[in-house]
């Protein structure tokens, strides 16, 4: 199956269901798609807000200028909002951090998610690299996994990057043994010279709960490329609903 971001008309499929709606990412990501298209510009931020699940089907992102031309808002119906940053240039990285490439994740086992439970899961193959497991019980909220898109996905860097950002469970389901819902409401990107560039379908991503209360979480995750290259950043609000 080929899934392509029209950035006047998107169908969401079915199989991108998360818990309730549309994953987030891939949400992000035709937002991302409408505003590149309608400036010529290259994403390079974006905070976007949800409000209600999307649903599966088809919907016509709408663009408007946020005032100057280096931002522009995209909404999708009353369930989704996003202030996207834009650049006419990628540009080169006179600095980017860089980690230590010292696993091979065709040698990892893949994290089976069971489909009916996170449809979205099967466009994704996750190899962990630490101990953290969903609902295992564990010490850490801290998930740390070599991640790429299966294929048929015909989307840039930036939107590649969005999606993966917004790919693995809340931090807080490593250190549960039962699920609760815990959705997103408000998800801040930044994106790297690295998301630019193709170094192979495989990312590496962190991904960790910085704080949590009875009803609130923040999450933060690092994309990094398969050389150990910074591709992107995010920070994410979450809400608890016990």
């Amino acid at each position: 199956m080929t899934t392509t971001i029209d950035p006047s008309l998107t169908r969401f499929d079915h199989t991108w269901r998360a818990f309730d709606g549309i994953h987030g990412g891939l949400v992000l990501a035709s937002m991302l798609r409408s505003a590149a298209v309608e400036t010529g510009a290259v994403p390079i931020a974006a905070t976007a807000h949800f409000y209600s699940p999307v649903r599966p089907g088809r919907v016509r992102p709408i663009v408007r200028s946020a005032g100057r031309p280096s931002a522009v808002q995209v909404s999708i119906g009353d369930a989704a909002t996003a202030l996207v940053r834009l650049s006419r240039t990628v540009g080169e990285a006179e600095y980017t951090p860089r980690i230590e490439v010292d696993t091979d994740p065709n040698q990892l086992d893949p994290l089976d998610i069971p489909v009916d439970f996170v449809p979205f899961s099967q466009h994704l193959d996750i190899r962990p690299i630490n101990a953290a497991r969903p609902f295992a019980g564990g010490s850490d909220p801290e998930f740390d996994v070599w991640i790429r898109l299966r294929p048929a996905l015909e989307i840039t860097g930036v939107e590649r990057a969005a999606i993966l950002l917004d790919a693995l469970p809340p931090g807080l389901f490593a250190t549960r043994t039962t699920p609760v819902p815990i959705p997103t409401v408000e998800l801040t990107t930044h994106f790297a010279p690295g998301a630019h560039t193709s170094h192979g379908p495989w990312h590496r991503l962190r991904h960790r709960t910085v704080w949590a209360t009875s009803d609130r979480c923040v999450d933060e995750a690092e994309l990094f490329t398969a050389d150990g290259q910074l591709a992107a950043q995010a920070r994410q609000s979450r809400r608890v609903l016990r």
